[in-house]
């Protein structure tokens, strides 16, 4: 599945739990929203935990686990730790992370009637297996979902427009995208741009340049 096709039904699952409000989402409110959900025909209960520590298997904490139990057939658990509480951008981008797993990966997991968990680690590090196809689709959904490419676009517009950032438009229609050459502009007002949008969707300065880059907003060159 390729990232424009995920990035779109992030969009789409954002806009049908949210009514494409642009403010960002707290865990609470998406756990409240997104307890039934319907999956290539299949029911899906979400049961959701967000006030206690989190571990694995090995008894080693984590930030979040998805996972499914043939005991409790329709339902599947995610459960995101607790001391998330104080780093707010982290607890929401875990969550969303795992919500995109319950999505893409547990209806198939149900239907084989198998015991299965995913799980968000602490620190990944140098020993990193190669990549899982499984996360990297997660980690997608997860930007989408919480920065919606449209909306980002007219946030961005609207930052620039406000900082006199000089913009190109790429594209055409309604599918343009505002640019800016980050090599033309100082870095600071790049900076202060970037931490604009990330207090108003509520991520990190750092996941937001990630976005941006990924959306074509901030470019090398045109």
């Amino acid at each position: 599945m390729k990232a424009v096709v995920i990035r779109g039904i992030a969009s789409e699952v954002r806009r049908r739990l949210f009514a494409g409000s642009p403010r960002k989402i707290e865990p609470a409110d998406l756990a409240r929203r997104a307890n039934r959900m319907k999956v290539n025909g299949r029911e899906v209960r979400v049961i959701w935990d967000l006030e206690h520590s989190v571990h694995d298997s090995k008894g080693a904490p984590v930030l979040g686990i998805c996972e499914y139990d043939p005991q409790e057939p329709q339902a599947v658990m995610i459960s995101i730790s607790s001391e998330l509480a104080d780093e707010p951008e982290l607890f929401r981008s875990t969550a969303a992370h795992e919500f995109g797993h319950a999505i893409f990966d547990m209806p198939t997991v149900m239907g084989a009637g198998a015991r299965q968990s995913f799980r968000s680690k602490l620190n990944v590090g140098a020993n990193a297996p190669a990549i899982d196809w499984r996360e990297w689709r997660a980690d997608e959904f997860m930007g989408a979902f919480l920065v919606p490419p449209y909306q980002l676009s007219k946030g961005f517009a609207r930052c620039a427009s406000a900082a006199d950032l000089p913009m190109r438009w790429k594209g055409a229609s309604k599918l343009s995208t505002p640019a800016i050459c980050v090599g033309d502009v100082g870095a600071d007002l790049v900076e202060s741009v970037i931490d604009t949008l990330a207090e108003e969707f509520g991520v990190s300065p750092a996941f937001m340049a990630v976005r941006l880059r990924k959306c074509g907003h901030l470019v090398a060159s045109f």
